[in-house]
């Protein structure tokens, strides 16, 4: 078909296409009114991750993520609104779950924003109850991470402790060779004691003490043969001290985590009850139609004239 063709068949039933594009425009400007579609209004908010430890090779930003889309915070929500009758639902249900998850997605969005903050937006029919559910979900996110990073912690103060215990045992274990050798053989200091003899030893010797050579002799080598085992035992005790020392340093910043009230959210741009609605969208709505229509009127105008043509050659025949 020629494009003057087109334009002809426009020109001879322009009156009907009016009409019809008219009647198009009313309907769906009664039909997306708020008598029939319920207006909605949009809440948003971006945040920022705070104090976020990630557990694997996420991002703060998609562990934040995660937890804002967790069973806690969608619970936490629909409980603190009473989502069930705030969306006209029938609690008895066999599928409600299903029913209050659907509605709940559409009108909750969680997204990853390009500057690695999370932006959540919230549709609802109430300005306020759009606003404030931002605000609770921010609320119960803040509490169940704090709940899971309380509950690791206290993981960790377990396991500190355990080898906290483990290594008093070997430090008692220590001591307690360390006190032997010192009762029976009487060493308690290796290299003072070393030192000492040493000194006293060639003072004898520079005096003619026999005597006191030979005691002096007996005691040297007495500590020759029991000192490597006392230094061996020195240096252990000295290792485990100090390994409890850092054991004991971990346990104290676990137990001063535990009692930290943190909060894991930056909101840069706060939510706020929107005045002017977001859905539906009517002028998009009133010219979909309109165009649907006319389009739509083109198509049965073309196969009537087709048909009229189509008649007229056959009787020409």
């Amino acid at each position: 078909m020629k494009n003057s063709d087109l334009l002809n068949i426009i020109l001879k039933w322009k009156i009907t296409l009016l009409l019809v594009v008219g009647i198009a425009i009313v309907l769906s400007s009664v039909f997306s009114s708020k008598y029939f579609i319920k207006p909605k209004y949009k809440s948003s908010a971006v945040i920022y991750p705070s104090n976020l430890v990630p557990y694997s090779q996420e991002s703060p930003t998609e562990q934040m993520l995660q937890l804002f889309q967790s069973d806690s915070v969608f619970n936490h929500v629909v409980d603190f609104f009473h989502l069930i009758r705030h969306y006209g639902l029938d609690s008895a249900s066999p599928t409600i779950h299903n029913e209050l998850l659907g509605i709940y997605n559409e009108s909750v969005s969680i997204k990853k924003t390009e500057y690695e903050a999370v932006k959540i937006e919230v549709l609802d029919e109430k300005p306020e109850v759009a606003c404030n559910m931002i605000n609770e979900m921010v609320h119960a996110f803040n509490a169940y991470t704090l709940k899971l990073n309380k509950a690791k912690t206290k993981e960790y103060i377990d396991i500190v402790t355990a080898q906290m215990q483990i290594k008093l045992i070997q430090i008692d274990s220590i001591n307690a060779g360390l006190k032997e050798l010192g009762v029976k053989y009487g060493i308690t200091d290796y290299y003072a004691q070393s030192r000492e003899l040493s000194r006293a030893y060639y003072k004898s010797l520079s005096e003619g003490k026999e005597k006191k050579i030979s005691d002096l002799t007996n005691e040297m080598r007495n500590l020759e043969e029991r000192g490597g085992k006392f230094h061996e035992l020195q240096l252990h005790l000295d290792q485990s001290t100090r390994e409890y020392g850092d054991l004991l340093v971990k346990y104290n910043t676990f137990q001063s985590d535990l009692g930290k009230q943190l909060s894991y959210t930056n909101m840069v741009v706060k939510p706020f009850p929107s005045d002017k609605k977001a859905y539906p969208i009517r002028w998009l709505i009133v010219s979909v139609a309109a165009c649907g229509a006319l389009l739509f009127s083109l198509i049965v105008i073309m196969i009537i004239e087709g048909i009229q043509v189509s008649r007229i050659s056959n009787s020409n025949l």
